[in-house]
């Protein structure tokens, strides 16, 4: 009985012992360690939440670069979302290929053949022209910016833009310096690239070497006398003299062969 009571009471003195310990720690370093584990939760809570807003704001970009049609549009586009990857330079790529397509077409972008205002005049062709080659050259400076080959794609494609803006307004010379560069860019890791830049600038010479005629407008009038003046006739003219000449010819030839036929019927036979 006795040891038993002596077991009980050394027991009831350990847990005793053992709360006072833990009731200490607590005080002294309880509350440190717990303020660590709080801030560990915090960071983990943060870093979660920004992960979930960046993967937002790359979803957003791209679905606003898929929905607009305007280079307006996506202009904007670039400026909302410069800091996504490879939003910015494709936004910019995308407008200028729409205003090559408009000057192709003779169309404004957004509108059909036959809509109001849909045709392009001369000096709205230019000035798209215009256009297009900033947002190509915005595309090319903000790619070149891009640390190794990231940014190589993004630059071929706008300079290939921009020669193509360059040679729809006459700069030959232009289109040469962009197409050379493409082909120095392009050289060793995209040899198909550099191997279409060298075929553009072959076809820039064959561009250079032909021969633009003169407008009707631009033809010299040539003076034959005091009162009256020579003018060369256009070419509409010059294809009814041809025609009116092929037709007298024909007529000769015709009656020619009409008097030629009776002398042959009168002709005796040989005895």
């Amino acid at each position: 009985m006795d040891d038993r009571l002596k077991q009980v009471q050394t027991s009831d003195l350990t847990d005793s012992r053992l709360n006072h310990e833990f009731v200490a720690w607590l005080k002294t370093s309880g509350m440190n360690y717990l303020l660590m584990l709080l801030l560990v939760a915090c960071a983990f809570l943060a870093w979660d939440w920004w992960n979930r807003k960046q993967g937002e704001a790359i979803d957003t970009a791209w679905t606003e670069l898929a929905s607009a049609t305007s280079p307006a549009a996506l202009r904007g586009v670039a400026r909302t979302h410069a800091a996504v990857d490879g939003v910015a330079e494709l936004s910019l790529l995308t407008a200028g290929d729409i205003l090559l397509q408009s000057v192709r077409s003779g169309l404004r972008p957004g509108l059909a053949a036959g809509d109001e205002g849909a045709e392009l005049t001369p000096e709205d062709k230019a000035k798209s022209l215009v256009e297009a080659d900033a947002f190509f050259a915005e595309a090319v400076e903000l790619a070149s910016a891009r640390p190794g080959f990231a940014g190589k794609p993004m630059m071929i494609a706008g300079l290939f833009g921009r020669a193509a803006a360059a040679e729809g307004a006459g700069r030959l010379d232009d289109a040469r310096t962009h197409l050379e560069k493409v082909v120095e860019i392009s050289t060793p890791e995209y040899p198909p690239l550099a191997e279409q830049a060298n075929a553009r600038l072959e076809n820039l010479d064959g561009i250079e070497a032909h021969a633009s005629l003169p407008n009707q407008a631009d033809l010299p009038v040539i003076a034959v006398g005091e009162e009256e003046a020579f003018t060369v006739p256009a070419a509409d003219d010059l294809l009814e003299m041809f025609e009116a000449e092929d037709e007298e010819a024909a007529e000769a030839t015709s009656e020619t062969g009409d008097e030629a036929a009776p002398e042959a019927t009168e002709t005796p036979a040989a005895p």
